[in-house]
């Protein structure tokens, strides 16, 4: 077959195997800025502002991102530390209601707890020493914890 995409397009021009993944998948005006920007960065001294509501193409390509809504800065954060830190965790719990460190979101039915953590180990901790069982947690995408810190609060106002 003849092929379409960005990786029949860009597969004449001389690229790294590395930026050939990463472009691949991404849609042909994204694939070939992506291209022209790797030359220009080469040097370390650039950096790329995208702008997007497509999370999932830049968050394969952005080191930091930097949410902003009606003009108000909500957060700036590196993309390894947001997927290493922020959680959805789910444990038992009798105490009644109580601030739980670190946690965007809390929801409860009766004992069964489920919070969406932006400071896992922090959050972790504070259950240990509040006597939570059952703890449980598991990785967010970059998409769901985006739509957490879009949707505002004070956990999302860090540089």
């Amino acid at each position: 077959g003849t092929g379409s995409g960005p990786t029949r397009t860009l597969k004449s021009i001389a690229m790294p195997k590395e930026l050939k993944d990463l472009v691949f998948g991404l849609d042909i005006g994204t694939a070939k800025v992506m291209v022209v920007a790797a030359e220009v960065l080469a040097d370390g001294e650039h950096a790329i502002f995208y702008s997007t509501h497509i999370i999932s193409d830049i968050s394969r390509l952005a080191d930091e991102l930097v949410f902003i809504h009606d003009g108000r800065l909500l957060g700036r954060h590196a993309t390894t530390e947001m997927a290493e830190s922020w959680r959805r965790i789910t444990f038992r719990l009798a105490v009644g209601e109580t601030r739980i460190a670190g946690v965007a979101e809390h929801r409860r039915v009766r004992d069964e707890h489920q919070v969406v953590s932006f400071a896992q180990a922090e959050t972790l901790r504070h259950l240990g020493e509040l006597g939570a069982d059952r703890i449980e947690h598991s990785p967010m995408t970059i998409e769901e914890i985006a739509v957490m810190i879009l949707k505002g609060g004070s956990h999302a106002q860090t540089a």
